[in-house]
């Protein structure tokens, strides 16, 4: 379970978010939301610590992680698949370099073992084998996407976090990308699912539980139904924006 106890960040006199009040449930889809600017990537990069909070404490499971070294971070980290907003490939490292290079860099599996899960983790996300060694110029921006996915799941994270997923994809792609990430949330009972976006038809598709961002402020938090029938008007005006 994640849990943030009165949280908030400000960098000098700024408020970017303040007073959120939440916990993140085991196998949860938990979905992030609001316009451009209301502090959605400053609230992941609080619960993944890369940024410490102004107030308020953060708790990991067991963990106040709210003052943790970045050493303790790092440990913590370990429970954690990140897949970042367009992807993030190294331009330099083929497919099977950019999926593994975490096992690659821990250097504690023989390089034929992680070639098998490298294998496995695309082929988790719909890709074949055949495209180990392109590089991501090779590949489509669905793909890059999907390979991102697969590097974010190859060590069975609990945690599994997306930044913006369907950025610069067109219809079609965000669909499959959609379809895939509740493919792995239903496959993986293990994972809890952890979702910034503005998509509402991601979030009517897959989320469990929404958190409204509103300048700055936490201005709904509950189930994905109650979320479409609220009659708040800043909810209403937000869908009508974007449906």
């Amino acid at each position: 379970m994640i849990r943030m106890d009165n949280g908030g960040r400000a960098f000098e006199d700024r408020w970017i978010v303040k007073g959120l009040q939440f916990e993140i449930h085991s196998q949860d889809r938990f979905f992030i939301i609001g316009k451009s600017g209301m502090g959605k990537s400053v609230l992941m990069k609080l619960l993944t610590g890369l940024i410490p909070p102004s107030e308020g404490t953060i708790w990991i499971d067991d963990h106040n992680v709210t003052r943790f070294t970045e050493e303790q971070w790092n440990h913590i980290r370990r429970k954690f698949g990140v897949v970042f907003q367009g992807a993030a490939l190294f331009d330099s490292l083929n497919i099977f370099q950019n999926t593994g290079i975490r096992l690659l860099e821990e250097k504690k599996l023989a390089l034929p073992t992680i070639k098998e899960q490298v294998v496995y983790a695309l082929e988790q996300v719909g890709l074949s084998s055949d495209i180990l060694y392109k590089l991501p110029a090779e590949l489509s921006g669905g793909m890059r996407k999907r390979v991102g996915i697969a590097r974010a799941i190859i060590h069975q994270p609990q945690y599994l976090f997306y930044d913006e997923p369907l950025a610069g994809l067109d219809p079609i792609s965000s669909e499959l990308i959609d379809d895939l990430i509740l493919d792995i949330a239903h496959k993986n009972p293990q994972v809890t699912t952890i979702v910034i976006s503005h998509d509402m038809y991601s979030v009517k598709k897959i989320a469990t539980q929404v958190l409204l961002l509103h300048d700055g402020e936490q201005r709904f938090l509950g189930s994905q139904k109650l979320f479409f029938q609220s009659d708040d008007p800043v909810i209403r005006s937000f869908l009508h924006r974007t449906l």
